[in-house]
């Protein structure tokens, strides 16, 4: 039985919806090129694990996985960022949000000589501040944006007033691949806590609906394009 939801943050949360596909699947479109039959499982998990290992990586995109993700808004904003996926978002423009917003345990502080990079706050007085203020400016925004509403503007336009930590939805489709890459750029200790956290609960659904490719991805652990940043 596989992971069907993990809660991630405060209020989000990682959906299996479906997929198409197994590690055997991988097997048998790399064994097409040369019309050669299956040698049996232990065969063929060697199989993936050299295809992996050497970068022959085109076999893994003829598996798919669909995730529903619950995410603060600052969240989805980086992982639109990977493009090689399939996405549909709640339109807030049709829609309206519920009054949902991500509030930190812990703040942060910007690491000086690394821009992308930050590191817990240890201050108790400081952060449990800016905890209390963080919640009123969500509470006195999601007031506005109600009272907006309540005056016939449109949803398109209320919306204006609402900060990036409220939370959106998506229906998100990858292939096995490109999933694959997205993992290896949200590994990384550069990238947002709060996306490594997402990273990490689609890994775990991932990693029981194809046990051999996730075995060679922690084994053979590298970066297949660099086109998109650990923004």
């Amino acid at each position: 039985m596989y992971t069907k939801e993990l809660k991630v943050l405060d209020k989000g949360y990682v959906r299996y919806i479906d997929h198409m596909g197994t590690d055997q699947r991988i097997v048998e479109a790399a064994r097409v090129s040369y019309k050669s039959p299956s040698k049996g499982e232990e065969a063929d998990k060697k199989l993936l694990l050299y295809l992996w290992k050497n970068k022959h990586t085109s076999p893994f995109e003829m598996c798919k996985i669909t995730f529903n993700i619950k995410m603060p808004i600052f969240v989805m904003r980086q992982f639109i960022r990977h493009r090689m996926q399939n996405v549909n978002e709640v339109s807030a423009r049709y829609t309206e949000l519920p009054d949902e917003f991500y509030i930190p345990d812990n703040f942060r502080v910007q690491d000086k000589k690394n821009k992308q990079a930050s590191y817990e706050y240890i201050d108790d007085v400081i952060n449990i501040e800016h905890k209390r203020r963080l919640t009123l400016c969500c509470e006195q925004c999601y007031q506005e944006y109600k009272a907006m509403l309540s005056k016939g503007i449109a949803k398109e336009m209320a919306r204006f007033v609402l900060p990036v930590n409220i939370y959106t939805e998506i229906y998100s489709t990858w292939d096995l691949r490109n999933l694959l890459h997205f993992f290896s750029l949200r590994d990384d200790p550069h990238a947002q806590w709060e996306h490594q956290q997402y990273g990490k609960a689609m890994k775990i659904i991932v990693e029981d609906l194809f046990p051999w490719t996730m075995e060679a991805y922690k084994s053979f652990k590298f970066t297949l394009e660099a086109s998109v940043t650990h923004d």
